[in-house]
């Protein structure tokens, strides 16, 4: 069955996308006056290891909102012409679970590596800002003092990634301010990818399953075994 869309709802989305554009735009001088100043200050003379460390991380996160602003006011329209792109899965899944760490009280657990894979129609920002959505999801869902586990499993050429909680079940947690889980949807099938939610978990809570298909991928060889 067809949904016909009424003039307002068209009205309506194009007024929120043109608000959610002016507000991303608005966005990329103060991460730049961030990035500039972190900069300055890792540069400084006589800065502490450990303060280094710090603005390195600030620095990093600064960059990643950054990326994501950017892959959010990129034209959809131009996805169609993106060639196919190598990101590497288990770097953006340390990232997300590096970011997540700083700013939350609970346990986040990663396993499983993946290595990297070829995707098209999409690109590394992207893949990490759908990840970051699934994973804020969790997060809420568990609470302050839960635990979320993050897992990697290679299948051929294509990947999983898998996060868990142990929250109340999907859909009884906590409500976020975020913008949910339709735009990671829309995303991921720009990319040929599928997000599975809500089977529960073996820690009580839910289990959402990004799937990614691949194009032609090739395993990483673990760090353990690399020479050279």
């Amino acid at each position: 069955m067809t949904v016909e869309r009424s003039d307002a709802d068209e009205a309506l989305e194009s007024l929120l996308e043109s608000r959610l554009r002016a507000a991303l735009h608005e966005i990329r001088q103060p991460l730049s006056a961030v990035l500039a100043l972190a900069e300055a200050a890792r540069s400084a003379p006589g800065v502490s290891t450990d303060v280094r460390t710090y603005l390195d991380r600030i620095i990093e996160q600064a960059q990643e909102v950054a990326g994501a602003a950017a892959s959010v006011l990129t034209p959809p329209a131009s996805h169609t012409a993106w060639p196919a792109v190598r990101v590497d899965v288990d770097e953006v899944v340390d990232s997300v679970v590096s970011g997540t760490r700083v700013t939350w009280t609970g346990t986040i657990a990663r396993r499983g590596r993946g290595g990297s894979i070829r995707i098209a129609g999409g690109s590394r920002a992207e893949l990490r800002r759908c990840l970051v959505d699934v994973v804020d999801n969790a997060v809420r869902a568990s609470g302050p003092d839960g635990s979320v586990t993050v897992e990697v499993q290679r299948g051929g050429d294509g990947m999983r990634v898998v996060v868990e909680d142990d929250g109340p079940g999907f859909g009884r947690g906590p409500r976020g301010d975020g913008l949910g889980l339709a735009l990671t949807r829309q995303t991921l099938a720009g990319m040929g990818a599928d997000l599975t939610v809500g089977h529960p978990s073996a820690r009580g809570g839910t289990r959402v399953t990004l799937t990614l298909p691949g194009i032609a991928a090739r395993a990483a060889v673990p760090r353990s075994v690399r020479t050279g």
